[in-house]
């Protein structure tokens, strides 16, 4: 090992042993590859030209991404209708779905009926409570998401055998 030189092992001479010892085992054998390789390979890929299968495949995920935008839009617009609904205090969005005794319109008047005391609570702390909660929990959340993203991905083995 010469001045400023790192590379201490022999390569070729280990190189050439690990091929010493590896003919002596017989290692590495040739297997043949399988008769019908081509048929199975030919057999797994699309009917589809490339670009057509890729295309179908955007239109897919497109329809799919506007059909969970829309099925969430719904679902926000129920929601907001009813805190609107539980803040006034009228009761009147189960109504819209019926009697409020069967389907629908009960599982609105339930879920009407347990949000209103918890609102209620949550009022009457206060908004300046609410509000440093709130931001108490974005900047948990952020920070989280930070150390998350920092973290490596892999685990370093300080005491492999």
């Amino acid at each position: 090992m010469g001045r400023r030189d790192d590379n201490f092992l022999d390569d070729e001479r280990a190189d050439m042993a690990l091929r010493r010892l590896l003919t002596r085992a017989g290692e590495p054998s040739q297997v043949s590859p399988p008769a019908d390789l081509i048929a199975r390979t030919a057999r797994r890929l699309p009917a589809a030209p490339p670009t057509l299968a890729a295309r179908r495949i955007r239109q897919r995920q497109a329809v799919r991404l506007a059909l969970i935008i829309v099925i969430c839009g719904l679902v926000a617009l129920v929601a907001l209708a009813s805190l609107l609904d539980v803040l006034a205090g009228q009761g009147q969005l189960a109504g819209l779905f019926g009697t409020g005794g069967s389907g629908i319109s009960r599982v609105v008047l339930t879920l009407h009926l347990l949000v209103k005391p918890a609102l209620w609570a949550i009022g009457a702390v206060g908004a300046p409570l609410l509000i440093a909660g709130s931001v108490a929990t974005v900047v948990a959340a952020w920070l989280w998401w930070w150390l998350l993203r920092r973290t490596p991905a892999y685990t370093v083995l300080e005491q492999a055998p």
